[in-house]
């Protein structure tokens, strides 16, 4: 039985395999922004609340391996569904049990490792931060990733192609400039940033660190701006409100088309 389990738990991480535009964009594009915008730059070793600045990259880049990999973990659960790929596993002996350990690894690898794999080349890499400081950024870097599974769970219900995972973590990109994720927004591009859905989170995951510092500026690269929590807390909140609930509309609007 568990030699069965782990057999198809390791089939379907080689199905990965198959999508390695996601895993790219999950795991090796953050960890290269983080060596050219953290580790490579002069002030990485600027000193931030018991931590550094590349410490403060690391973070956006982690929170954006997250949000990738979430994307294309729930993305991809709905287009296996859709595809048939459910209804064959329902005919073989597998449990469904076995099934779910297999489906949550796979989620597992796709969301948390990604994550993982910055913390840790930042922790070789120059990022300093006290050790409740790493511990506390990588859970809130996790749970605040969470919700945009939702983000890609509704790409797949209103585009339900092969290439809509692909599609929506791309999207990401985009989403993540415009939530001062990668680099310093200043002006009106911070002022709508403020209502994009990255930036709540965002500051979740560096408030440990940052306590609601942020570089306002990168031609002055400390010199900072600061926003209370709440501000936070209301945006991934709203945001994720957002998410679920079109999530719901289209869910029982495929219900009453069937």
């Amino acid at each position: 039985m568990l030699s069965t389990t782990l057999r198809f738990t390791g089939h379907e991480l080689l199905r990965l395999r198959r999508d390695m535009t996601t895993i790219f964009f999950s795991v090796g594009l953050p960890i290269f922004l983080y060596l050219i915008f953290g580790a490579l730059q002069s002030y990485s070793d600027h000193e931030m609340n018991g931590g550094n600045v590349a410490a403060y990259v690391m973070l956006g880049m982690a929170f954006y391996a997250g949000v990738v990999g979430a994307v294309g973990a729930a993305g991809s659960s709905v287009t296996d569904s859709r595809s048939g790929w459910g209804r064959q596993l329902a005919l073989t002996p597998l449990r469904p049990w076995q099934l779910a350990f297999a489906n949550t690894v796979s989620i597992a690898v796709r969301a948390v490792l990604p994550i993982a794999a910055v913390f840790i080349v930042g922790a070789l890499v120059r990022a300093k931060m006290q050790p409740e400081q790493w511990v506390l950024t990588f859970i809130a870097c996790v749970l605040c990733s969470i919700p945009f599974g939702f983000y890609g769970l509704a790409w797949t219900l209103v585009v339900p192609k092969e290439n809509t995972v692909a599609i929506a973590t791309g999207s990401i990109v985009i989403l993540a400039f415009a939530s001062n994720v990668f680099m310093p927004l200043t002006g009106s591009l911070l002022d709508i940033g403020r209502f994009t859905p990255l930036y709540g989170a965002m500051m979740l995951v560096r408030w440990p660190l940052a306590e609601g510092a942020q570089i306002a500026d990168s031609g002055v690269m400390f010199d900072l701006m600061f926003e209370p929590m709440w501000h936070a807390w209301v945006s991934i909140s709203v945001w994720t409100v957002i998410f679920v609930g079109f999530c719901l509309i289209m869910r029982q609007r495929d219900k009453n088309r069937s």
